[in-house]
């Protein structure tokens, strides 16, 4: 697949084609680190970095919710406690992504795979 198949694939448009439609989530300068960061990570590595992240936003969003604090309001807590709040995210959100892992190895053993596990993770 040559890059401006990936290109097209993630909505970036031609140098002087049409500009962005309304509907289009990212800029064109975030679209074009996208890309750099394809060509120099992989399709492959790239679309798990971004699986990841989204992961670990969500569960982050996850634990501020249970712990009734926005961001806001961790941002206006004094550095001592807040760093300890961060600390307890990092924690949990560890916690959580090796249970999908094991979730994952599990599987695979179950279904005679002894190969490397790609983990799909739906955000």
């Amino acid at each position: 697949m040559s890059i401006s198949s990936v290109s097209s694939l993630l909505g970036a448009q031609p140098l002087g084609g049409p500009s962005p439609s309304a509907g289009q989530n990212k800029p064109t300068s975030a679209l074009q680190s996208d890309l750099q960061q394809i060509r120099e990570k992989g399709l492959r590595a790239w679309a798990h970095d971004q699986k990841m992240e989204k992961l670990k936003e969500k569960l982050r969003d996850q634990v501020l919710s249970e712990k009734k604090i926005t961001e806001d309001g961790l941002a206006a807590m004094p550095s001592a406690q807040r760093s300890a709040i961060e600390g307890d995210i990092e924690k949990l959100i560890a916690e959580k992504l090796e249970e999908v892992m094991k979730g994952e190895v599990e599987k695979a053993a179950k279904e005679g795979k002894s190969q490397a596990v790609l983990l799909d993770i739906l955000v």
